[in-house]
């Protein structure tokens, strides 16, 4: 995956993350290719994706300007990817689903 691909992914990952926790997931799981649909159906998934966040969350403030803190983000994401493609196979869920 190229630089791009993994940002949209990755974003893509949180945002679901984020919908599932503040109870909207139900609708965003039906989107076919999503990564919502693929949380929706794997619990271990979810919470090893979730743990993953909730480590970043705890580890930034609200700025990220400086080199360390931007190797941090590159790295989380990368992380996030990682762990999602250990059980999605690459391609089948690329973060763009939320383009029109």
């Amino acid at each position: 995956m190229d630089e791009k691909s993994i940002i949209k992914l990755s974003e893509s990952i949180v945002s679901a993350i984020v919908d599932f926790s503040m109870g909207k997931g139900k609708m965003l799981s039906l989107v076919p290719g999503s990564a919502a649909k693929k949380l929706a159906s794997d619990t271990e998934l979810f919470n090893k994706l979730k743990e993953c966040y909730i480590k970043y969350l705890s580890s930034v403030d609200n700025k990220i300007d400086e080199s360390a803190e931007v190797k941090r983000l590159i790295d989380f994401r990368y992380e996030l990817v990682e762990i999602f493609n250990q059980t999605v196979p690459e391609g089948e869920v690329t973060g763009n689903e939320n383009e029109n």
